[in-house]
């Protein structure tokens, strides 16, 4: 199994995920905001923005907003962001400097594209961070995928406990949702 190149797939399609026309995308995005436990965040870091929708709606319920991708070319691309939206290239495991401080981390469709190793790493370092952490899935084994929407979500929740909760459980005919938030014991 290897990784999509995901800079290939930006450079033949500005929107290879039809993240701005769909009716799935634009649901699931609706979803994940209605999710969200407070009304406002200070900074937010939308782990795999890709083409910014979602960072873009994320900016009306918060201070700042990071939204990084793996892939230069869907960053470079970005031409027109909210004013408080900053875009940059950063790959999983690593969380950017400038999402250190987050207070949201919203993880949408990218879990399953990273190996064992990768996704262990990286829901280490989101369990580090003193942030909510909303995770979204397809329901559904991308052809491309180490494993299913259904799995890393279960996966996600099982490395999370007993440091997180749960708050938000949402399953769909196409897509799995789950928002944890830190037991009162673990706050720092």
């Amino acid at each position: 199994m290897r990784t999509p190149d995901f800079d290939r797939l930006y450079r033949e399609h500005p929107d290879p995920f039809l993240v701005g026309t769909s009716w799935y995308e634009r649901r699931k995005r609706a979803v994940v905001l209605a999710s969200l436990v407070r009304p406002t965040y200070r900074l937010a870091w939308d782990v795999a923005a890709g083409t910014v929708h979602l960072a873009s709606d994320l900016s009306s319920r918060c201070e700042a907003v990071v939204a990084s991708d793996a892939s230069s070319v869907a960053v470079e691309a970005l031409t027109s962001l909210p004013r408080n939206v900053t875009a940059l290239t950063s790959a999983l495991p690593e969380i950017p400097d400038a999402a250190c401080a987050a207070d949201l981390a919203v993880v949408s469709e990218v879990l399953y594209y990273l190996d064992d190793d990768a996704r262990a790493a990286t829901v280490a370092n989101l369990a580090n961070l003193s942030a909510e952490i909303v995770c979204v899935q397809w329901c559904h084994h991308p052809d491309d995928a180490y494993i299913s929407g259904p799995e890393a979500d279960a996966e996600l929740a099982h490395r999370l406990q007993p440091t997180f909760r749960r708050t938000v459980h949402h399953t769909d005919e196409d897509f799995i949702l789950s928002t944890f938030v830190r037991t009162e014991e673990s706050h720092p």
